[in-house]
């Protein structure tokens, strides 16, 4: 992991850009862009159910999105608190794209460890 501060977040890619037009946002499906502000591991695009060993939340900020597997669609404001192991994805989405915020925590022996109460 590396520190990272910064005013305003790096421009955003347009909506179909290349992964490397990208940089540093990374696409988690067509059209859907997230920018990791905690974690060195990324997730990538997908057609697939996915699955990690870390908590993950996620706030849309803009745009929205539908899980394939959930058959659930997301607008702004909507958020998710995701467990180890749950399925979630692939994703699809709306016209318009997708923004979203993400926050991942890593999992210990069993024990929630949240990078930012570990200072």
């Amino acid at each position: 992991m590396q520190q990272k501060e910064f005013s305003s977040l790096p421009p955003r890619p347009k909506l179909h850009a290349s992964a490397q037009e990208a940089s540093p946002w990374y696409s988690v499906g067509p059209g859907i862009w997230e920018y990791s502000l905690n974690s060195s591991e990324f997730s990538s695009a997908t057609f697939t159910a996915i699955t990690h060993d870390y908590i993950e939340e996620v706030i849309v900020l803009e745009g929205g999105l539908r899980d394939l597997t959930l058959q659930q669609e997301w607008g702004p404001g909507a958020y998710a608190y995701r467990l180890p192991g749950m399925n979630h994805g692939p994703y699809k989405a709306s016209k318009d794209g997708c923004l979203e915020f993400v926050r991942c925590v890593s999992v210990t022996r069993g024990k929630i460890k949240d990078r930012e109460k570990n200072n």
